[in-house]
């Protein structure tokens, strides 16, 4: 495994542990913890769902919600995945990200720039859809926040 990350909107379904370990049992979240726990009760709870051709994320009963995942190109494994949503017209609104621990600050891979590199992947995304103006992250408060044009 190199520098080099892929994106992909949905995640092979031989992924799920490793998505789960990602969503759920992630310890570089304690970090964010009262962030994660106060987007899990504006917007609901994060769910993995099995499509027949991946896997992808869905939040409470949120219409439109969205999933980026970088993985490593070689293994097909997850490094990091945003969760948003058009919040409306002229804003979209990154409900969770979470990435791997190997891949998070002081962890072996930190070079990566992971979650930045998410971030930005999430914006340039955004960046395509009419109107939407701003991206918003819950977590790590009003620094985050990143103008999509």
């Amino acid at each position: 495994m190199g520098d080099t990350v892929a994106y992909v909107a949905k995640l092979d379904l031989s992924q799920q542990l490793a998505l789960e370990r990602l969503l759920f049992f992630n310890g570089c979240q304690s970090r964010f913890m009262q962030s994660i726990v106060d987007a899990i009760d504006q917007y609901g709870v994060p769910e993995i769902v099995r499509e027949t051709d991946g896997l992808r994320v869905r939040v409470g009963n949120l219409q439109g919600v969205q999933s980026l995942f970088a993985i490593d190109p070689i293994s097909r494994r997850p490094l990091g995945v945003a969760v948003y949503v058009r919040a409306d017209h002229e804003h979209v609104t990154v409900l969770h990200v979470g990435v791997a621990e190997d891949c998070c600050a002081g962890g072996p891979r930190e070079g990566l720039m992971l979650l930045l590199r998410l971030l930005r992947e999430v914006r340039a995304t955004s960046r395509r859809l009419k109107g939407v103006r701003r991206v918003k992250v819950l977590y790590g408060g009003p620094r985050l926040d990143a103008t999509a044009g």
